[in-house]
């Protein structure tokens, strides 16, 4: 009963930490990616989402929300990296709670999350910006560490 307590208060402290980088990261990425505000001729390459929602971007009010994550990723990629890494233990935690009877769905998870790692790295390993470039280095190096952890739990509970 005690270590059952103790690992679900570790739980909730490493989501809730999370939650708070993830939240922090998101308001100082949102800050930086602003700056594209101010360059319009980057507009048409940053502004992914306002091309191809509404078509492009004729003033800085026209650019969506997500576009600074776009451009905070592409040149200032520190806060988005935290941003991602937080919300990833966000979503394998939360993976853990639903899937905390049947660790073979859980496994399968991890390796079909690994599979879409792998998929953004191999979209983004061609970028020309410092930053695409990181997150696709950081894309595969997850996605491999998932695949590992996905296989050997995988393997410990077909054993069992």
């Amino acid at each position: 009963m005690q270590e059952s307590l103790v690992k679900n208060t570790k739980e909730f402290i490493l989501f809730f930490g999370a939650l708070i980088f993830f939240v922090v990261a998101t308001f100082f990425s949102l800050y930086e990616g602003s700056r594209l505000d101010n360059i319009p001729w980057e507009w048409p390459y940053s502004a992914i989402f306002t091309n191809w929602l509404s078509g492009g971007a004729e003033t800085a009010t026209d650019i969506l929300t997500i576009d600074y994550l776009v451009y905070a990723a592409k040149f200032a990629p520190l806060f988005p990296i935290i941003m991602f890494v937080a919300a990833f233990v966000l979503l394998l935690q939360l993976a853990a709670w639903i899937f905390k009877r049947s660790k073979i769905a859980l496994s399968l998870f991890h390796i079909a999350c690994a599979a879409g790692l792998f998929v953004m790295s191999t979209l983004l390993m061609s970028s020309p910006t410092l930053g695409l470039e990181l997150f696709s280095r950081l894309f595969f190096i997850m996605g491999f560490v998932l695949v590992i952890s996905g296989v050997t739990s995988l393997i410990k509970a077909r054993k069992q």
